[in-house]
This record gives structure tokens, C-alpha cells and sequence, in this order.
């Protein structure tokens, strides 16, 4: 009788036994294949985090903006550097806000404050603590960036007096001679951060003003501004932070920058700024190792309680064995027939397995803080789990023949008698 039609019947006919290594089956490889989508989400998460963390670094001159700034060629050659994505500074200043020859008023109601804004000038205003921290959102349009002539304010400030997107406002210092600068509405912004919250406040540049009363304005518009206050040749920045695509790669990043030959770095030094990412990654690693070890128990566990069901079956038929090697059947050709009965088996808990994962792995994914519809279960992750699956059930059905295959037929027969 041809070996795959004795596997079949026999896997038939012991149907319990067949249950009992299907429902197994199923049960390890729905786990294993949600074990590796979790740990894929993990990864992408991780790749994400790497790039979203504000992860930078910051060049600042030694002697201060009045003395050796840090100069534009110095900041046009670093942020030429594979992997720095953008640069920011920060210059600040109490300016006027004019809508048409009319003095605007913030919120704060004291005298002689009234009319004030706290003005920050920024080479890209997306980089700016303020909105990094999340302390501030922008609402509507786009943030402020190197030379395009843009000012953010506050969204109920521009209700208040009827502007929107595009109009055009003029921002000066508080002295009458000072110079008026135009500029065009580029974006609005909501607060975030609580005013009364202590740790907020902590990170305002000023702790005078309202979040409300701040304002956001190119580099361009800032050096208008503060043009009759500048003393020193050049831009006056004293310090640039410069942001990474990749955390991962800062220090490297870093590295590369110091090794400029072209700056004298007597005059400057550098800060690394990679606590948010250092502290996320961390996690992140923490549940990538938990998520693997998961994944490599419940292998090891499954394989050995799939061993001894296997063991336990093949003793059982010590009669059948002894009488096929008698009439003259190779051992390799038992075997293999014992492997047939477990394949065939797999062959259908494997797929159905896959299905199942499809619906348990989004499940599992929540208690690892991962979205459902992130945890995805995909055609490669089956591909691996059915190849490695099937070489282990190999290895397993070789193993627990091992007692009765080193026996001859009449070795195993008069056992039976």
C-alpha cells in the first residue's frame, strides 16, 4: 500500500490522537505568527520613534553672539551633512503687532503690557520648543521657515480681529523710531499646555507672557526687527540646534561634524540633545525582547509536549512497526510514513492557523500598547512559520522514533508478546 494513503487512513482512523495534535498545532502557530507581527509593529514603531523624537544636537560659539557667532557657511555646511533634516534657532524679542495701522492688543490687560507680544524668530518654527514640546499646536496653514517673510500667532488672537490666512500685518520693536515690518499671516496655533501647570511653564522662554501672546516670525523679519539693536558682524546666532533624520545615527552624525576641518572648533562646541529617544527606544527594547522570549517558550514548550505525544504514539504502535520492518519495509520508509501522518496534519492547522492569527494577533497587539489595525500578520510571516514549522516536526517525529527504530522486528515483536 502506497505510504501517503497509509498515513492518511491511519491519521483517520486515530482521529482523537489527530485532534489532539491539530488543536496544538493551531493553537502554537496562531500564537508564534501573532508574536511575529507584534514584534514587526514593534520595529516600525521603532523606526518611526527614530525619526519623530526631536532627536539633535546643538553647535554654540564659546565667546557669544557679540564676539564669533555661529556664521551661515558653518550652518549651511552642517546642515548639508547626510541625515540632518533641518535646523533651528531661536532669537526672542518684545515687539508691536499692527493690523492696518491699528495697535493689537494681547491678553494680558496689565498697562503698558497690553499691547506687547513676546516675538520669536526661527530659521523653521516646526523646530521651535514651543511646538516641539507640544505646548503649542498649529491649527491652520504652515509654520514659518528661512527667508518666506511668515508670522504665526495665536488663533484667538486672529478671531478677535478678523484676520485669517494671507493678510498682512507689520511687527516692530516698542521704540517709536524703529522699523516697520511687514509680514504675512503663514499659520494660527492653539495652546496645549496648561498656563498654571508649573513643569510647562518651566520650558517658556518667558515666564512673563501668556502662551497666547507669543508670536512667530522667519529669521529674515526677526533681523528687520532687531536690525537698530545688533552690534556684532553677521547674523548675531550664538547657538543652532540641528535636528536628525534617524536617532539612531546621531552620534555618528555628530562625529562626522566635528570632524569639519573647515571649523574651528576652539570656537564652537557641541551638546547632544537624545533623551526622549534614548528613554522611548529603551521601552521599546524592553518589548522587543519580552515579545521574543514569548515567541521562543512557547516554541520550545510546544516542540517538546508535540515530542512526547509523538513518542507516546509511536510506542503504542510497536506491533505495527515490528510486523512492516518484518515484511520487509525500510525503517526510512516508516519513518517517513510517520512523518506523512504529522505533515499531513500541519498541512492543514498551518493555514487555518494564518486565518485565525489574522483576527488574535490585533487582540494580542493591544496588551504590547499596539494598535490593532498596526499588528499585521502578512504572507511572509506564514512563509517562515510553515518552513520552520515543518523542519521542526520533521526533527520531532526523527526524535521520538528514535527508542523504537534502534530495535530489530524481533526485538519489537517479542516485546509484544
Amino acid at each position: 500500500m502506497n505510504l501517503g494513503i497509509r498515513a492518511f487512513l491511519y491519521s483517520a482512523r486515530k482521529w482523537k490522537k489527530t485532534l489532539l495534535v491539530f488543536c496544538l498545532l493551531l493553537a502554537i502557530t496562531t500564537l508564534v505568527l501573532s508574536g511575529l507581527a507584534i514584534a514587526d509593529a514593534q520595529e516600525e514603531q521603532s523606526e518611526e520613534l527614530r525619526g519623530v523624537t526631536g532627536a539633535s544636537f546643538t553647535v554654540t560659539a564659546n565667546n557669544g553672539y557679540t564676539l564669533q557667532p555661529v556664521t551661515d557657511e558653518m550652518i549651511e555646511e552642517i546642515a548639508a551633512i547626510d541625515g540632518v533634516e533641518s535646523y533651528n534657532t531661536s532669537q526672542y524679542t518684545i515687539a508691536n503687532l499692527y493690523n492696518q495701522d491699528t495697535l493689537m492688543k494681547g491678553t494680558d490687560e496689565r498697562e503698558g503690557v497690553s499691547d506687547l507680544f513676546y516675538a520669536t524668530g526661527c530659521f523653521d518654527s516646526e523646530y521651535s520648543p514651543m511646538f516641539l514640546t507640544g505646548a503649542l499646536r498649529l491649527t491652520e496653514g504652515r509654520h514659518v521657515t528661512e527667508g518666506d517673510g511668515g508670522i504665526i500667532l495665536y488663533e484667538g488672537l486672529a478671531d478677535k480681529y478678523g484676520l485669517s490666512l494671507g493678510d498682512t500685518l507689520e511687527i516692530k520693536n516698542g521704540n517709536p523710531d524703529d522699523p516697520l515690518v511687514e509680514c504675512e499671516i503663514a499659520g494660527l496655533f492653539e495652546v496645549i499646555a496648561d498656563g498654571d501647570d508649573e513643569q510647562a511653564t518651566m520650558a517658556k522662554p518667558s515666564t512673563l507672557f501668556d502662551y497666547k501672546d507669543y508670536v512667530f516670525v522667519d529669521m529674515d523679519t526677526m533681523s528687520a526687527v532687531s536690525a537698530p539693536y545688533t552690534v556684532s558682524e553677521g547674523n548675531g546666532i550664538d547657538s543652532v540646534d540641528f535636528f536628525v533624520s534617524d536617532a539612531a545615527k546621531l552620534e555618528s552624525i555628530v562625529q562626522e561634524v566635528q570632524n569639519s576641518t573647515s571649523i574651528d572648533w576652539n570656537s564652537y562646541y557641541i551638546t547632544v540633545s537624545n533623551e526622549v529617544y534614548e528613554r522611548i527606544s529603551s521601552s521599546i527594547a524592553d518589548t522587543t525582547t519580552l515579545v521574543t522570549t514569548l515567541i521562543v517558550v512557547i516554541t520550545v514548550v510546544s516542540m517538546v509536549l508535540i515530542i512526547l505525544i509523538l513518542s507516546m504514539s509511536i510506542r503504542s504502535r510497536k506491533r505495527e512497526t515490528g510486523i512492516l520492518l518484518a515484511v520487509g519495509i525500510a525503517k526510512p520508509a516508516v519513518i517517513l510514513q510517520y512523518v506523512l501522518e504529522t505533515l499531513l496534519i500541519a498541512v492543514v492547522a498551518f493555514p487555518l492557523a494564518y486565518l485565525s492569527s489574522k483576527q488574535v494577533a490585533g487582540v494580542l497587539g493591544t496588551l504590547f500598547g499596539k494598535a490593532a489595525e498596526n499588528v499585521i500578520v502578512t504572507p511572509q510571516h506564514f512563509m517562515l512559520v510553515a518552513i520552520v514549522g515543518g523542519i521542526l516536526l520533521v526533527a520531532a517525529v526523527l526524535v521520538s522514533s528514535i527508542s523504537t527504530m534502534r530495535l530489530k522486528p524481533k526485538q519489537i515483536l517479542s516485546q509484544m508478546e
